[in-house]
């Protein structure tokens, strides 16, 4: 039973190493999360491993060919299949998924998976990537950074310089000008109009009617 323990812990204890290494592995800049000495995770490693760990998927996210259009019901009755890059005209009559995308986008549910440049006109447009464009839809999001204007119910960016109108605007980290009735974010440079203001980071992480740092 005890060297059973022994082997069991040896071998975990060899799981974490690896897990270490390749963390140190994806971006050699960053600093590891956690220090061995005392446990404490270095000041900005919060911020860098998840930046680092979208940069490694941008960078190895392509399509595996382009086309100048995409038509579909849904995924993955389309054509041509998700795993392309689109640069022009996207019809989604219900859901359409695509790896990179630049031009015109209509439909009911549009989804990136990389970036998503133009105008996306869809009841619901996803991009998980970088943008740079109009969004006018029910709910607009972008899981990199985005630079435009966002116009509907529910916005959302990770960062970027962005114009937000819509019921509820969200972003993480954000330059520009929020309109809403509930306007969010973790850091802002810029204002916010609305009913709720919340910038987190700020030293007036709350005031209603309008609020802003600089």
């Amino acid at each position: 039973m005890k060297k059973l323990m022994i082997g069991m812990l040896l071998l975990a204890s060899a799981s974490a190493v690896g897990a270490v290494a390749t963390v140190r592995q994806v971006e050699p800049g960053v600093r590891p999360v956690y220090n061995s000495g005392t446990g404490v995770m270095p000041a900005g490693a919060q911020e860098a491993m998840p930046k680092a760990s979208r940069q490694l998927a941008k960078d190895n996210l392509v399509g595996v060919g382009f086309s100048p259009a995409m038509f579909g019901f849904f995924t993955p009755l389309q054509a041509p299949g998700p795993d392309y890059d689109i640069g022009g005209l996207r019809l989604n009559l219900f859901y359409g998924t695509c790896c990179n995308f630049d031009g015109l986008d209509l439909g009911l549910v549009g989804v990136a998976r990389n970036h998503a440049n133009g105008w996306l006109v869809n009841v619901v447009s996803v991009a998980y990537g970088d943008g740079l464009g109009l969004n006018t839809g029910i709910v607009n999001y972008y899981g990199g950074d985005f630079k435009g204007l966002q116009i509907g119910i529910a916005n959302w960016i990770d960062s970027g310089d962005v114009f937000q109108v819509g019921v509820y605007n969200g972003a993480y980290d954000v330059q520009g000008l929020q309109i809403g009735v509930i306007n969010t974010a973790n850091k802002m440079q810029g204002l916010q109009i609305g009913v709720v203001n919340v910038i987190s980071n700020s030293d007036l992480s709350f005031f209603p009617i309008i609020n802003g740092c600089f």
